[in-house]
C-alpha cells in the first residue's frame, strides 16, 4: 500500500505548529518530534509510527507545487506560496498551476493571524499612489518578491504598475532604488517604520491552509478519513 506523503515546511518557525495539526488528527511520528525537539533536521523525510504516512519537510515555496504535481497528497503552506504558485504562468504558458489541489477544504489554522500583504512606502510618495488609481497617465515602480501576486493585486486596483521582483530588504528600494511603493508581507510594521516607510493600503491576509490533492482524492483510500480527522483538529495557538 502507498504511503500518504505529506509536505511540511522545514522552517522552525512554521514546523512545530504545521506538525503538530496532523499529530492531533492521529498521524504521529516519534522521530520526527525528536527532530523537532533537537532543533536538527538531518533528515527531510520522516514515516510516521504507523507506517500508513510519511512527512517530507519542503520549502515552503515549494510545497504548492509538490502537492499540484502529486509529488504529496498534503501540504501546510500559507497564502502568499499558493497563491503566487496559482498566479505564476508555467514554462511555455500551457499549463494551469495549481488546477490538482484544493485549497478550501479544511480550514485557515490562521498561524500568521497579524501578517497580510501592505503597500507601503514614503509618506511624500503616497499621494502619488492614490492619484495612479484608476489612472493611464503614470506608470508605479512596484518592488515585491510576489511578483504575480502584486501583479494580480495592482491590476484589480486599476493601477499601472512596473512590477520588479527583489529577494529580500525591500523596505531599502523606496529611498535607495527610486521605487514608488513597495508590496510586502508586514507583521508588526515595525520594520517599515524603521526605515522611514508608512502602509500606504493593507491587501490580502495571509492564511495558513492544508492543501489537498485533487487526485489522492481519488487514488488514496486513505485521504477521506485523515480530512475528517483534521476537520475536527482545533488550530495550533500562534505562539
Amino acid at each position: 500500500m502507498r504511503k500518504t506523503f505529506i509536505a511540511l515546511p522545514k522552517t522552525f518557525r512554521i514546523l512545530p505548529k504545521a506538525y503538530e495539526i496532523f499529530k492531533n488528527a492521529g498521524l504521529v511520528s516519534s522521530a520526527l518530534e525528536q527532530s523537532i525537539e533537537a532543533r536538527a533536521q538531518k533528515l527531510l523525510e520522516y514515516e510516521t509510527d504507523c507506517g500508513t504516512a510519511a512527512f517530507l519537510l519542503v520549502n515552503n515555496m515549494d510545497i504548492p507545487q509538490y502537492v499540484d504535481r502529486n509529488w504529496a497528497e498534503l501540504g501546510f503552506t500559507a497564502f502568499d506560496c499558493y497563491r503566487e504558485y496559482e498566479l505564476s504562468s508555467a514554462p511555455g504558458g500551457y499549463a494551469m498551476r495549481g488546477d490538482n489541489f484544493i485549497t478550501n477544504l479544511l480550514p485557515d489554522y490562521g498561524l500568521f493571524k497579524s501578517s497580510r500583504f501592505c503597500a507601503a512606502g514614503l509618506p511624500e510618495n503616497r499621494e502619488v499612489y492614490e492619484r495612479s488609481k484608476n489612472c493611464d497617465e503614470r506608470v508605479l515602480t512596484v518592488g515585491t518578491f510576489y511578483p504575480a501576486i502584486t501583479e494580480n493585486y495592482f491590476r484589480r486596483q486599476g493601477i499601472l504598475a512596473d512590477i520588479i521582483k527583489i529577494m529580500g530588504s525591500s523596505e531599502l528600494m523606496p529611498a535607495h532604488c527610486g521605487v514608488d511603493v513597495i508590496f510586502d508581507i508586514v507583521e508588526t510594521g515595525s520594520a517599515l517604520k524603521q526605515n522611514g516607510l508608512i502602509i500606504y493600503e493593507e491587501a490580502m491576509k495571509i492564511k495558513t491552509k492544508i492543501l489537498v490533492s485533487k487526485a489522492a482524492l481519488k487514488y488514496d483510500e486513505k485521504i477521506g478519513d485523515v480530512i475528517a480527522k483534521l476537520k475536527n483538529v482545533p488550530a495550533p495557538s500562534a505562539h
